[in-house]
């Protein structure tokens, strides 16, 4: 043997890692792009399309079917490399019944090899389209199976045991996306059906309690002797929680219901003074429906016996609300608090305290949108 030969054998195993190492990091690559993609996906279907683009070429792939579970049967849902009616053939698949049928039934892999040369009845559907090889894996998480996913060649070689091995792990990465969209999708459903229901029941309390308002109201006109002024501040006070179940708004951060501010101001004045002030706020101020209520109700006992013509300012500094009330006639003391304004004060966690004939008021926003 010639030093030319023997140096070749030598250098024949060196040749041979290096080819496994560049393989083994284009592989690795292709998964960290491809756990990326799917990542950010949005559409269960178009995620595997994007996919299967991805590693066709360096995987020489022709062909891939994406069965869902639905209602104990799979329904192809994305495919790439059949004819329309091949595509209708398969459109439908019982456990059991072809490559993916099994492994869905099974929860196992199925490689199949040589599919040309085989009478397999279980293999009619990918011999039919011209598959050499196929590769099915169930998508599985934990017990829960979601449905297949498959890659085939037609005319080349077998997959090797390291293509095996990317596709499978692909395919476990196709399975994480389609559970969390799944689970997304579920929550939106979940969210809007909570959204539904809670218009539903705004609705029905804010028709009940202006039925309580109408009530309370006929009981005032068709009085004989002076209505008592307890009655009076009874109608006012339901008109406030009427008035704090109008029209609700999502909240920024999509956890609770919100009403405007100066809507509940504008209201509370409206039925204090009949309508004689005026209500500032530089921005939008939302108030969670859990809030909205005692700050209505507070507002109203605040504003009683300070004259006509009272001025509110809102600001909202971070998450707390600070209101400003401000008397046109600055003698006018601030009315002492009874037990339900003190209450309402507790249940705000609110401070306020009295300055230059102007009322400070200060609460944090709960959940504030």
């Amino acid at each position: 043997m010639s030093e030319g030969e023997r140096a070749r054998q030598l250098d024949a195993p060196d040749a041979a890692n290096d080819a496994a190492l560049d393989l083994s990091r284009r592989y690795l690559a292709l998964a960290a792009e491809a756990a990326d993609r799917l990542l950010a996906a949005t559409d269960p279907a178009r995620m595997v399309d994007e996919l299967f683009a991805l590693i066709r070429d360096e995987l020489g792939l022709d062909v891939f079917f994406n069965y869902r579970l639905d209602a104990g049967v799979l329904r192809l849902e994305a495919y790439a490399g059949l004819t329309e009616a091949q595509a209708r053939a398969g459109a439908v698949l019982g456990m059991g019944e072809a490559v993916c049928g099994c492994a869905a039934r099974d929860r196992r892999r199925i490689h199949a090899e040589h599919v040309q040369g085989s009478v397999d009845p279980q293999l009619a559907f990918v011999r039919a389209v011209g598959l050499d090889c196929y590769a099915c894996t169930p998508l599985l998480h934990g017990d829960t199976l979601l449905g297949t996913l498959g890659f085939g060649r037609r005319g080349r070689a077998c997959f090797t045991a390291e293509e095996l091995q990317l596709l499978h792990t692909l395919c476990h990465y196709v399975a994480l996306a389609k559970l969390r969209l799944r689970q997304e999708e579920q929550l939106r459903r979940n969210i809007e059906e909570r959204d539904r229901l809670l218009a539903e029941l705004n609705h029905r309390v804010r028709n009940n309690l202006q039925m309580a308002v109408g009530v309370v109201r006929n009981e005032l006109r068709g009085a004989d002797e002076p209505p008592s002024p307890a009655l009076a501040t009874v109608a006012a006070r339901l008109e406030l929680i009427a008035l704090a179940h109008r029209p609700l708004y999502q909240a920024g951060d999509g956890s609770t219901l919100a009403v405007d501010a100066v809507e509940i101001l504008d209201g509370a004045i409206e039925l204090t003074t009949a309508g004689e002030g005026s209500v500032a706020a530089r921005e939008r101020v939302m108030i969670p429906i859990e809030q909205a209520v005692a700050f209505s109700l507070l507002v109203h006992a605040l504003l009683t016996g300070r004259g006509a013509g009272p001025r509110v300012a809102l600001t909202r500094r971070g998450d707390v609300l600070e209101t400003l009330i401000t008397a046109v006639d600055p003698a006018a003391g601030a009315p002492p608090l009874d037990r339900l304004a003190s209450s309402l004060l507790r249940q705000l966690n609110a401070s306020l305290y009295e300055e230059g004939g102007s009322i400070h008021l200060r609460f944090p926003l709960i959940h504030a949108g």
